[in-house]
């Protein structure tokens, strides 16, 4: 039988220190596969993970009948689980879609070439090799797959990297990001390393130079991926790095036996052209429907959360999630460098680089230099370990290798 990942007694301890102050869960007789915790204020028992969950699914045992005059919710139960008909006495379910999701039946198709064939034109398929042989002609690349096994050092080492370059994507977009909440990311920083270990998650990384610049975070349910956070270094933007990603867990996931890879939910444009198809993903609410209580109950949570889907759909939700961020968002991280260089191939090498002070392209302060250097070579493909930089002042800089001689200029215009 395939074990519901969160249900585990590691996900359930974790979530529960995080989260709801270390009480033990509850589990009903008539359920598997499915943890519950009591709702402080209202009389409904939640799935144990409550919004911090991918993928749900559960079995009914039909001799118990510990769910009367109860209401329990079950978030995210994707369609391609099949639920049985519950049949138990008077329980009822009622279902409430809330999002579109996206998935790659991978066992449909004998390798991911003919994945590609079927699902993008020649030109797309040549630009998305053309982004990895561009990316290692400039950048020394590992791709590494951590399933199962990685040590505390690396994994606290991937996952500090992985919580600056989440901070440093939703700094540029000026938009609020839930996973940098300080009790959030506690949490899936503790989680990580326990279920990786466990084969119940994996951390894939791209490295370039042995820094990270690529990484998702993943559950593992028996033959499925599902995608749950990732993120890239936005310097890398030019060389289309998310892309890359998605590229190289679909040929991991080929050579793993994996069944399905889901995208998840979320209307995002990658997930449509990355899937070959679309599942809905549904609250269950699970009721005694000889109890008054608990019908009223249901009745009002389907009404709140069929409004809340609505919120989403007119983006409500967002616009004042944006503005709250606008105005009471930590401004001390915010970039304020915006600065525009330009680059020139200079064609005299004799020029002297002695008296110019030498600098780390990777330094604090110098982002927009780094992306305009990246997406120079992206389009004129050389190491970066090849060059040595250097500054004249702080509007114009030199990288030197020993082929290329470059001047960055800031734009002041």
């Amino acid at each position: 039988m395939i074990q519901n990942p969160f249900a585990t007694p590691s996900f359930e301890k974790i979530w529960s220190k995080h989260f709801n102050q270390s009480k033990k869960a509850l589990k009903f007789d008539f359920l598997n596969q499915i943890l519950f915790a009591k709702h402080n204020t209202l009389p409904i028992y939640y799935n144990v993970g409550n919004k911090l969950t991918n993928g749900n699914f559960y079995s009914l045992s039909d001799r118990a009948i510990d769910y009367r005059n109860k209401t329990l919710l079950i978030r995210d139960v994707p369609s391609y689980h099949k639920i049985e008909d519950l049949g138990l006495g008077n329980l009822r379910l009622k279902p409430i879609f809330q999002y579109k999701g996206y998935t790659t039946k991978i066992s449909d198709y004998n390798s991911l070439d003919e994945y590609l064939r079927t699902i993008y034109k020649s030109n797309t398929r040549s630009k998305l090799r053309r982004n990895v042989n561009r990316l290692e002609a400039c950048f020394n690349v590992e791709y590494v797959m951590y399933y199962g096994d990685i040590s505390e050092p690396v994994y606290h080492s991937v996952f500090t990297t992985f919580y600056k370059l989440f901070e440093k994507r939703y700094t540029d977009k000026g938009e609020p990001c839930g996973e940098l909440d300080p009790k959030v990311w506690s949490y899936y920083t503790e989680l990580g390393l326990t279920l990786i270990n466990e084969k119940k998650a994996s951390l894939f990384v791209i490295y370039c130079n042995q820094v990270p610049v690529g990484i998702t975070f993943s559950y593992h349910i028996g033959d499925i991926l599902i995608e749950a956070l990732t993120v890239f270094d936005i310097d890398f933007y030019r060389f289309n790095i998310g892309h890359t990603t998605i590229l190289k867990m679909l040929e991991w996931s080929f050579e793993n036996n994996i069944r399905l890879f889901d995208y998840t939910q979320g209307n995002f444009e990658y997930k449509k052209r990355w899937s070959d198809s679309e599942y809905d993903t549904y609250y269950h609410l699970l009721y005694d429907s000889k109890s008054l209580k608990s019908r009223a109950l249901t009745n009002s949570m389907v009404v709140y959360f069929n409004s809340k889907r609505k919120f989403r759909e007119w983006k409500i939700n967002a616009k004042y999630h944006s503005l709250m961020h606008k105005i009471f968002g930590d401004k001390t991280n915010a970039s304020s460098d915006k600065s525009i260089f330009q680059i020139e191939k200079l064609k005299n090498k004799d020029m002297e680089t002695d008296t110019l002070s030498h600098i780390d392209i990777n330094g604090n302060g110098l982002d927009n230099l780094r992306r305009t250097l990246y997406d120079y070579l992206y389009m004129n493909p050389e190491k970066v370990s090849n060059f040595k930089f250097y500054e004249l002042n702080d509007s114009t800089y030199f990288a030197e290798s020993e082929t290329s001689l470059l001047k960055i200029t800031k734009d002041d215009k």
